[in-house]
């Protein structure tokens, strides 16, 4: 009953342990699409609406922020730039 109960316990490690790595795996494509959108959304915006003079630059932080927000990330960088 022993290496039976010890069996179980490994088991269940095992499926956490693969749903942990999974997620985190998930979670990573999903900022490094967002960040490629986000750039590619970025320019051509830039693009659009430099003769309004508003632009953000590309750069670590503007990057991280539209990957890891997203949209509403993307939509925070111009408003903050519109706003300042």
């Amino acid at each position: 009953m022993n290496a039976f109960l010890w069996f179980l316990l490994a088991l269940g490690f095992g499926f956490l342990s693969y749903l942990f790595y999974t997620r985190q795996i998930r979670w990573l494509v999903s900022v490094i699409r967002n960040s490629v959108c986000g750039v590619g959304g970025i320019l051509l915006f830039n693009f659009l609406f430099a003769g309004f003079g508003l632009s953000v630059g590309i750069n670590a932080l503007t990057v991280l922020i539209v990957g890891i927000l997203g949209a509403p990330g993307f939509l925070l960088l111009y408003a903050s730039q519109f706003l300042l």
